[in-house]
C-alpha cells in the first residue's frame, strides 16, 4: 500500500521545474511559470473551463444558497452561494495516479 507523500506548493514546483528546464534563463523560465498561473487563475475566476489534454480539467461551479447544521451544536446555519473550483483527472492521470510500484 502507497502512503501519501508530502505537500508541494508552488513555489517547490518551481525548483523542480527550474532544475529541470536549462535551455532558457532561469528568470525567463519562472516568467512562463508564473504567466502560466496567472492565465488559469484568470480563466477559471472568469468561470470558463479549462482542458489540459491528459492532465484534467479545471472548472468553476456555482453554488446555490442553502441551510446546514453547525456540527457543534446542531443549529442551523444560513450558507449564501458562492463559486468553487472543481478538478476533474483524466484517464491518463488516474492511470498514472493508480498504477502499481
Amino acid at each position: 500500500m502507497r502512503t501519501r507523500d508530502l505537500k508541494k506548493n508552488k513555489s517547490d514546483i518551481l525548483k523542480t521545474y527550474l532544475q529541470s528546464e536549462t535551455d532558457l534563463t532561469p528568470k525567463i523560465n519562472q516568467n512562463i511559470f508564473d504567466r502560466f498561473f496567472e492565465i488559469l487563475e484568470k480563466n477559471i475566476s472568469n468561470h470558463i473551463s479549462i482542458e489540459l489534454r491528459n492532465f484534467g480539467v479545471f472548472k468553476s461551479k456555482f453554488m446555490k444558497p442553502r441551510y446546514g447544521s453547525d456540527p457543534r451544536n446542531k443549529k442551523k446555519i444560513y450558507i449564501p452561494s458562492k463559486w468553487k473550483v472543481s478538478f476533474k483527472a483524466s484517464e491518463n492521470t488516474n492511470k498514472k495516479l493508480n498504477e502499481e510500484t
